[in-house]
């Protein structure tokens, strides 16, 4: 049995406006604005705190910036603003319904696992999906192989691929003796022979 895990941001969904402005909302509807410099300073410390695997990166780095509102609620409201921006590719739902006939398939992405379930949630695409893996739950995140030990202890196959838009995707699944294919934004239709399997 072959599994094909497939990464949520970028692939499964995609944010249908820029994400500037989904944060510069998600502010401006618990602060009223974003004051000068308040989104750079949110970036440059949630990534300091995603990339440790700290606990609570968004409300931490909330909590770092000049915005005059409750860390919890800014948190809140991004996720709010992130759900609601997200859209899915053309035909996702015929595609991975046709895999789904021959593939188990699972989702492995970076991220907190409750705030990308929500979002995939959302997607309307769970049905499909045998498997949901975030990389908080394994400790690290791709390109690093312990997301990529524990979508195998969840769904046990004897051979798996990865489908993804970024380096750490396809790098990461590699690295991991996995199969791999970099996702370009046309839809699934050219899997599974894109993944070129023995």
């Amino acid at each position: 049995m072959r599994a094909i895990f497939f990464d949520l941001d970028g692939t499964l969904v995609e944010f249908g406006r820029d994400y500037e402005d989904i944060l510069a909302d998600a502010i401006e509807a618990v602060a009223d604005e974003a004051p000068d410099g308040a989104m750079e300073a949110y970036s440059d410390a949630f990534y300091a705190n995603f990339t440790a695997c700290e606990s609570d990166p968004i409300r931490r780095a909330f909590g770092e910036t000049d915005v005059a509102a409750d860390p919890e609620a800014l948190a809140d409201a991004l996720r709010s603003h992130e759900v609601e921006a997200c859209r899915t590719p053309d035909d996702a739902d015929a595609m991975l319904s046709r895999l789904a006939e021959e593939y188990e398939l699972g989702v492995l992405t970076n991220g907190l696992r409750e705030w990308q379930w929500e979002k995939f949630r959302a997607s309307g695409l769970t049905e499909f999906f045998d498997a949901f893996v975030a990389s908080y739950e394994a400790g690290a995140h791709k390109p690093d192989p312990a997301p990529f030990r524990l979508a195998e202890q969840r769904l046990p196959a004897d051979e798996y691929a990865m489908v993804g838009d970024a380096d750490a995707d396809v790098e990461g699944a590699r690295s991991a003796g996995w199969a791999a294919h970099r996702y370009d934004g046309d839809g699934f239709g050219d899997l599974p022979e894109a993944l070129r399997w023995g």
